[in-house]
């Protein structure tokens, strides 16, 4: 088993910080299962718009499908935003995972209703309009709130972030009646817990989730299927 490809979309990450996002998404699967994590080799540093999504896109595809070949098991597109997730099913055969979807889908089975952090203000408006095809989230969805901090920045001086989050999701507690919270950035990864510890809300981790659904498709078979994704037939 050559386990699960952790693909990020964002360029620039050095080999240190990529080996250390995989020893931490590795305490949330079994032993048997290995996880690789890359980043894309050219394109934004973040994904922070639209643009930066489109932008991000093709390498991911790219290294997606290079993944299956490789031999690996399933791939997680390491973004809340699930960009190219569905385009890269259209080109694999493999279990292809959207973080933020199986966030939501968790919160659909077990809040009443939950907000979601974002990272900046500008991103307010790309959240509410892809949030709000959700069903899950037309029904739930109490507020989206940004954090005001840029996803780079996220893991500068994780007390800062960490303080910035509590504040913020008190406010989703106190203010928007959420008892869930969905962390909206990958960036925001292990900062759940204490949160959680100290606010007493429940917080969903979609760095956890979406590799834990990963093993979960490699062990059942679950998989995406050629009907409902026919097969690309052009080369990327």
């Amino acid at each position: 088993m050559r386990g699960i490809k952790v693909i990020i979309p964002n360029a620039g990450m050095d080999a240190v910080t990529l080996h250390s996002r995989a020893e931490m998404l590795s305490q949330w699967v079994s032993r048997d299962i290995p996880i690789s994590v890359e980043c894309i080799e050219t394109g934004p540093v973040s994904i922070e718009s639209l643009s930066d999504e489109v932008m991000a896109g093709r390498a991911v595809l790219r290294q997606g499908v290079r993944a299956e070949r490789e031999g690996f098991d399933a791939v997680v597109v390491y973004c809340f935003s699930d960009l190219a997730v569905h385009a890269l099913r259209e080109n694999v055969s493999i279990p292809v995972v959207g973080p933020g979807a199986v966030t939501i889908a968790a919160a659909g089975m077990q809040a009443v209703r939950f907000t979601v952090i974002t990272t900046a203000s500008k991103n307010l408006p790309r959240t509410l309009r892809r949030l709000g095809e959700d069903p899950v989230c037309r029904e739930k969805m109490a507020s989206v709130r940004p954090l005001d901090i840029p996803v780079e920045d996220l893991r500068e001086d994780p007390s800062v972030t960490l303080r910035r989050l509590e504040a913020v999701c008190r406010e989703a507690v106190e203010q928007d009646g959420a008892d869930t919270i969905l962390l909206g950035c990958l960036g925001f990864a292990q900062y759940g817990q204490p949160i959680q510890e100290k606010l007493g809300v429940r917080v969903l981790d979609p760095s956890a989730l979406s590799v834990a659904w990963a093993e979960l498709c490699i062990r059942t078979g679950l998989c995406h299927g050629p009907l409902a994704y026919p097969r690309y037939e052009r080369s990327l």
